[in-house]
């Protein structure tokens, strides 16, 4: 394969593992807003929406990104060193929006290491540190469409578009159950029981 083939087939898949990373990214969030509202399918329905399938959706997701960041530094074309793909604000390209992406892939691992750490951090800390997940996700887009090369297309923007506006509603249905005013049971006072009317006197005859 010459070099022009392996710059072109290696630039290919470094944009598919992205944009594959970001759809995945996109459904594991849009997954833990639906669990965090507490959308359930019907009884007679497995429960598709769980924590395996967001856990799962989000190991897909970082494996994605594994290849993207690969391909991307064995691009002949692009010439990025290691440090480039691994510190922040060093890359020769676009040096803010790439810091983004890698800033957001850190993140990413710290929510991961948080998750194995969840039985000794317990369940509170875990879940303020869940939140990032969010921060993620908008660094990660901002990442693609300030430093990709089909940022501009208009597959790339249905692309971007569907994934805000899915994220985005289910962001608003959550601020909007988290802020409504919970209902509280209040226990009414029983009716009162019929009372029986006297029995009539007997009269002796």
């Amino acid at each position: 394969m010459s070099n022009n083939a392996w710059s072109t087939f290696d630039w290919v898949v470094a944009r598919a593992g992205g944009f594959t990373a970001l759809l995945l990214l996109t459904l594991a969030v849009a997954a833990g807003l639906a669990m965090s509202v507490r959308w359930q399918s019907p009884v007679k329905w497995p429960r598709l929406i769980n924590n395996e399938l967001h856990n799962f959706l989000t190991l897909l997701s970082t494996i994605f990104v594994g290849i993207h960041v690969l391909a991307i530094w064995l691009d002949p074309f692009t010439h990025f060193a290691w440090y480039e793909m691994l510190i922040p604000f060093t890359s020769s390209y676009r040096p803010v929006w790439m810091a983004l992406g890698i800033v957001g892939l850190y993140l990413g691992i710290a929510i991961g290491i948080s998750t194995l750490l969840r039985p000794r951090i317990g369940y509170l800390w875990w879940r303020r540190l869940h939140v990032f997940t969010l921060l993620i996700f908008a660094l990660v887009v901002i990442h693609g469409i300030l430093s990709g090369s089909d940022a501009d297309t208009w597959w790339s923007i249905s692309i971007y578009a569907f994934c805000v506006l899915l994220v985005g509603v289910l962001l608003v249905v959550r601020l909007i159950r988290l802020f409504q005013p919970k209902q509280r049971d209040v226990q009414r006072p029983l009716p009162p029981r019929p009372v029986a009317p006297p029995a009539p006197a007997r009269t002796r005859r």
